[in-house]
This record gives C-alpha cells, structure tokens and sequence, in this order.
C-alpha cells in the first residue's frame, strides 16, 4: 500500500512538471527570452535589495558620495567623502588633479553636489569612466576619470 502511494506522488509530481513545460512550449523563444530576462532582473534586485541599495544599486541613506555609489566603483579609495577613480599626479598643481569630474544629467561638475541624501533616491543611472580612452572626451578635466549619474526628470 505504501508503495503504491508512493508511485501515484510520484506519477502526480511528473504531472505537474510536465503541465509546466508545456505552457512554456506554447510561448515564442521571444516571450521565453522576455520571461528569462524579467527573472534574471528580479534576482539582481533581490540581490541589490539584499546589500541594502535601491534597485539601481544606489545606497539612498548614505552620508557620503562613495558609500552612496559603492556598488558601482572599481576601487576602495576615497578622501573626503568622495571616490577616487585614477590618481593622476603632474609637477604643477593647476594640473595635478585627484577627484573625478561630475556629470549630472549632461551638465558638467567639478564637484558633486553637497547633499548625498537630496539627490541619491533620484539617480537612475551610474556610469564610471577610468581610462584613458574613455575619458579623453573631457579633457585634462576628465584626467581623474568621469562619474556620469542620470537622474529622474522632475
């Protein structure tokens, strides 16, 4: 008797495995890729979520710009509160320059805003330049490397 209960969960459970399989079958491979990708999304906020950062991998109750876009950054250097990308050292100080340049929703910054907290819940978009070729863009004002944030239109 145990035996056969145990072959008829065994034929149910194969059931509802197979009526799983089936459903997918009835999808294009483009509604599969589509459903594959909103899983694959899910668990990268579920995992953002897990370090305590918003979906877009932003620390919102941050005192500082580095812990704000920790997530995002190649490296652990900081001073003051902020990141440093690539140090660049000349024999003039004019020159000689070790915070990144700010990009804000295309306006350049040398600086980032004071307010961490004002600002972080709005950002969307992170986007970290380092090398050279990347930066070359902006200049000797890129030489330290180019935080570029989007941030939601208001």
């Amino acid at each position: 008797m145990r035996f056969l209960f145990t072959v008829l969960i065994f034929f149910m459970l194969c059931i509802v495995n197979a009526q799983g399989k089936i459903s997918l079958k009835g999808l294009t491979k483009k509604e599969i890729n589509a459903i594959k990708k909103e899983v694959k999304e899910k668990k990268r906020i579920a995992k953002l979520a897990s370090m305590g950062l918003n979906k877009w991998g932003i620390d919102e109750n941050a005192q500082t710009w580095y812990l704000a876009l920790k997530y995002h950054l190649p490296t652990a250097r900081q001073a003051e509160g902020l990141p440093i990308l690539r140090q660049y050292q000349t024999f003039t100080q004019e020159s000689s320059k070790t915070f990144p340049l700010w990009i804000i929703n295309g306006q350049q910054f040398s600086s980032p805003p004071q307010d961490v907290q004002a600002l972080s819940p709005h950002i969307r978009k992170v986007k970290i330049l380092i090398s050279a070729a990347e930066t070359n863009r902006w200049g000797k004002q890129g030489r330290a490397g180019v935080i570029m944030l989007t941030t939601v239109e208001f």
